[in-house]
């Protein structure tokens, strides 16, 4: 049965909807600990706030966490459960995969310590460590969520915040989340279980995770800058399930193991390269100015990057009928 959060106001997390990433970071570096017992057993629901919501239809709006006292091990662990989108306040149903709720994003629960590179400020309560849970290989393994509770002494109610770790810099992004707890654990995943085997068989290395296909959906959107008065429906209108399920298992193996480095390397090479911050953050006149740059780059890797997204893009762009309607009735198809 669910707990309940709140029956005479409005719960502190949902008053967090329409707040600004700056408040949202403020309440970061001013929370509450978090007492690890007080999480143990549970599935919280989560919310994003501060995305644009071309990035949330990219990702996801509500999704849940888990917290799990690990058996063997004696660790707090737990696992992402990906949720129907039916709607903010909706009631919380799992996607499924062959009768089971679709999990990812592994982690660990730890206390902050010396040992985990933080931005200042943000070892408040919990840190909810990628780096410590079997992911496949990408930035979920460099991501990192710290989490503090809203009301202290309580932990019904929590806020979190994701950074990346990148050679040992922080860098922080506005992915600001909210947990209300949900009900009891009712499914624990392989990984968690005990079923090596079976956990092995689930990770695909070669998978891009759901954050870098949003990252590389980003890209291939400010590359087809289309939706304007060219008649063409914009990228991030069009279905990409079909291209990515495409991508899973037509490519040779190595098409698919080179894009992940390419695709980091067009993310963050803003970082370095005069922008100071990741393409996901980005304006849209730094992002095309960015990609002009790219094209000129003096390095081939780059060079190359950038053409290998843009054909990516236009077999996912072309794929859609309204596309292929367009070109067709301009007296030509792709």
């Amino acid at each position: 049965m669910s707990s309940s959060i709140g029956l005479t106001r409005m719960p502190k997390a949902r008053e967090l909807r329409t707040a600004s990433t700056r408040a949202l970071r403020d309440l970061i570096v001013n929370g509450h600990p978090v007492d690890p017992a007080q999480l143990e057993g549970w599935a919280y629901r989560g919310t994003s706030l501060g995305l644009p919501s071309i990035v949330e239809r990219l990702t996801w709006k509500t999704f849940q966490k888990t917290f799990y006292r690990e058996p063997r091990a004696g660790r707090l662990i737990g696992w992402n459960v990906r949720l129907e989108q039916d709607g903010i306040d909706a009631p919380s149903r799992p996607k499924l995969r062959r009768g089971k709720p679709v999990t990812e994003w592994n982690y660990e629960v730890v206390a902050p310590s010396p040992e985990i590179p933080m931005p200042r400020g943000f070892d408040r309560g919990l840190v909810i460590d990628y780096g410590r849970a079997p992911n496949p290989p990408g930035p979920v393994r460099i991501t990192k969520d710290p989490l503090v509770a809203l009301s202290p002494g309580l932990a019904d109610e929590l806020l979190g915040v994701s950074y990346l770790v990148v050679a040992g810099r922080c860098v922080e992004t506005p992915t600001y989340f909210t947990l209300e707890r949900d009900h009891p654990i009712d499914f624990v995943p392989a990984f968690a279980g005990g079923d090596a085997d079976e956990a092995a068989r689930g990770l695909d290395p070669l998978r891009l995770t759901s954050l870098e296909r949003g990252w590389a959906e980003e890209l291939f959107a400010a590359i087809f800058a289309t939706g304007a008065d060219d008649g063409l429906p914009p990228f991030s209108s069009i279905d990409r399930a079909a291209f990515w399920d495409a991508f899973a298992t037509a490519p040779a193996p190595m098409v698919r193991a080179g894009l992940r480095p390419m695709l980091h390397t067009l993310v963050f090479l803003p970082v370095v390269s005069g922008f100071g911050k990741p393409f996901f953050r980005l304006s849209d006149d730094e992002r095309q100015r960015f990609l002009a740059a790219a094209y000129a780059d003096r390095r081939y890797f780059v060079r190359q990057s950038l053409t290998t997204l843009k054909m990516l893009a236009g077999f996912a762009y072309f794929d859609d009928p309204r596309v292929r309607a367009r070109f067709e009735s301009m007296g030509g198809a792709p």
